[in-house]
């Protein structure tokens, strides 16, 4: 999201952008209007701010877009430290009522040996990547064709269904797909049973990192353990190509994980992993007395927009 492919989605669908250097660190701030309540900037997927830095950040955007905005929305992509959540509320900043990005994930680091890693799994994945291997599961680096976009998007509705989450329409998804897959941040992989396709993933690059940006799977032959070698395949080809991090996307709270509607995602993938990683929290900067109303007025404003546009405002 910090990158000038996201931008370039992002600003087809009524978002525009700005791009500011704070301490070095390029970044990307998309702005939008809300009726009756102003300019929001929002700061998706930043990460690298260090606590001595928490406070120039600040100043530099309360600098910039004080006199542009009723507040900004920062999420960062790195984990939760207390000491930088107590530092930002020193400098102003609140906690937001929800956030849209993902707080809990699982990211494997593949900077280690290869058994290395395959140790780090819980017993029960390592278990279902030899039965997906003595089944003969086979996976496959794709072309980037729209052929096979549209067999991924269909795992994904399918797989949405099954497990009761949403995903984005397929003309966004394609745009996006489309923009990263030609500037080489794009990665799609299958996993086929003989010639029956069972799994996907699709993969979005950005330096030494990864992201398990979207994935899907038939329910058929789901015996056959087709997504646990998929993913145990995309990450040892994502090493031999120098990736060092490999995050899998959000699954629930680790603390409350078996009441969720998405439990099964949890199970799938902490089992690549002994431990989870929690993110910084959503937080908003408050810019003006306006700020006041966003609280109480998000929800009720993503819900009319999601009505009558039928899509997401973010």
């Amino acid at each position: 999201m910090q990158t000038p492919e996201w931008a370039a989605v992002k600003s087809k669908y009524g978002w525009k952008f700005d791009s500011l250097t704070v301490n070095k660190h390029i970044i990307i701030s998309y702005r939008r209007s809300i009726p009756g309540v102003g300019t929001l900037r929002y700061i998706p997927g930043l990460s690298g701010i260090t606590t001595p830095e928490i406070s120039t950040l600040t100043s530099a955007l309360k600098k910039l877009y004080k006199s542009r905005g009723f507040a900004v929305r920062l999420e960062l992509n790195q984990p939760h430290d207390n000491n930088d959540l107590q530092e930002y509320k020193r400098n102003g900043w609140k906690l937001a009522s929800n956030h849209v990005q993902y707080r809990h994930t699982i990211a494997v680091e593949l900077s280690y040996p290869l058994d290395d890693i395959w140790m780090s799994f819980k017993s029960r994945g390592r278990y279902e990547i030899l039965q997906a291997q003595k089944a003969g599961i086979k996976v496959k680096d794709m072309e980037l064709t729209d052929d096979n976009f549209d067999a991924m998007y269909e795992l994904m509705q399918v797989t949405s269904v099954r497990n009761k989450f949403f995903i984005r329409d397929k003309q966004f998804t394609m745009e996006y797909w489309r923009t990263f897959a030609a500037t080489g941040k794009l990665k799609l992989f299958f996993a086929y049973h003989n010639d029956e396709l069972l799994a996907g993933s699709m993969i979005l690059l950005n330096g030494r990192h990864a992201w398990n940006k979207d994935g899907g799977s038939v329910r058929s032959k789901a015996n056959l353990m087709a997504p646990r070698l998929l993913q145990w395949e995309i990450m040892k080809k994502l090493k031999k190509q120098g990736i060092e991090t490999y995050d899998l996307g959000g699954i629930p709270s680790p603390d409350s994980f078996a009441a969720s509607s998405i439990s099964g995602i949890y199970v799938f993938k902490s089992a690549f992993s002994k431990k989870s990683l929690t993110l910084m929290p959503t937080l908003e900067l408050p810019l003006s007395s306006r700020y006041a109303l966003w609280p109480k007025a998000e929800k009720q404003w993503l819900r009319i927009y999601n009505l009558f546009a039928h899509n997401l405002w973010w």
